[in-house]
């Protein structure tokens, strides 16, 4: 489609950029919330690929009852559940201990080494270089941003407890009626493409997201074995994190390596080095097999642009941004796709 000469239809995509990035911006202002919508949000698409998959399962046992086969299915998926995070819970329990212990024998171990060898480092403490209140310090920073992470994690739980099973009750009640709130509301002449435009984000985004997640699954699962077996204290947790961070393009699998090797090396340098040979092993996997075969076929974007996407994204927004960085780049460019499209029916009748 060849380009328009028109101003009031490049006038009109202007604002709509500005509106676009006004709407972004007041949902990263709300941070912690808009990471609970999201979160709520990718839950609902698992809910509902599950769903499906149920049901085609089900229609080869006609005689089978859906309901009773479904809640026993998610009583027993529960219990797995609750199980795992209680062993993971005391793993975490454990590693904040030795955390702690690192804090107290770097502090104690400084102000010995400073004790037996005060002579060979009288030099280096009359200068203010080095000082055993700086390891007290370092140790602090360390088991303060625990504590912090800790705390994040809780409020997104909570949080997570009271908002997303309301947005399931609205989306699964309301999904289908959506072309007909558009046509109902929207003017008669803006509705159609106002739905293309609203299927569009929809399947694009359901392809991404649905590649991104089978790409962080097997990623993460092969973490989470691989961890438990070099015997690594919050295995399943940094497994799963492991996997997410893999989504963001290019630097969430060093971003996801970092916390299991250092957890590891505090167990000992053998544990660390099995946690390295295990990304590794991910990434192989991801890289010869995942990406090539099953990921390319449905994320389609230049991969200079994505690498661009995600360093701007992350300079302005922080590490949401760099998740999201590609999501949000899709919206916009069906957006501004269809609105000049529409912008060019009307203007040239």
């Amino acid at each position: 489609m060849p380009l328009s000469t028109n101003k009031n239809i490049w006038q009109f995509l202007a604002l709509t950029t500005i509106l676009f990035v006004l709407f972004f911006s007041i949902l990263f202002y709300f941070e912690d919330l808009f990471i609970v919508l999201i979160a709520g949000a990718i839950l609902i698409l698992i809910a509902e690929k599950v769903i499906k998959a149920f049901n085609r399962c089900m229609d080869r046992f006609p005689n089978c009852n859906r309901k009773i086969t479904g809640l026993i299915l998610l009583t027993g998926a529960g219990f797995i559940f609750l199980f795992l995070v209680g062993n993971q819970v005391q793993g975490l329990g454990t590693l904040i201990g030795d955390f702690r212990n690192i804090q107290q024998d770097y502090a104690s171990g400084a102000s010995a080494l400073f004790s037996e060898r005060e002579s060979e480092l009288s030099r280096l403490t009359d200068s203010g270089v080095v000082k055993p209140q700086d390891l007290q310090k370092i140790g602090n920073t360390i088991f303060s941003g625990i504590a912090d992470l800790v705390s994040k994690v809780s409020y997104y739980f909570f949080t997570g407890i009271l908002v997303i099973p309301l947005m399931f009750g609205v989306y699964f009640k309301h999904h289908n009626k959506i072309a007909d709130y558009i046509q109902a509301y929207a003017p008669p002449e803006h509705a159609d493409g106002i739905i293309n435009a609203l299927k569009s984000i929809g399947h694009e985004l359901e392809d991404f997201f649905s590649a991104k997640m089978l790409e962080s699954a097997i990623v993460g699962l092969i973490c989470c074995i691989g961890f438990y077996l070099a015997g690594i204290n919050g295995w399943l947790f940094l497994g799963i994190l492991a996997g997410f961070l893999n989504i963001i393009p290019y630097i969430g699998p060093l971003l996801g390596a970092i916390p299991p090797v250092i957890v590891g090396y505090i167990h000992s340098p053998m544990t660390a080095l099995f946690a390295v040979i295990t990304v590794v092993i991910a990434q192989l996997v991801d890289n010869l097999y995942l990406i090539p075969f099953m990921i390319s076929e449905k994320v389609n974007i230049n991969p200079l642009l994505s690498v661009i996407l995600t360093l701007a994204a992350s300079k302005l927004l922080g590490p949401l941004g760099m998740v999201l960085a590609i999501p949000i780049y899709i919206i916009y460019k069906i957006i501004i796709k269809e609105s000049y499209r529409e912008l060019i029916n009307i203007y040239n009748k």
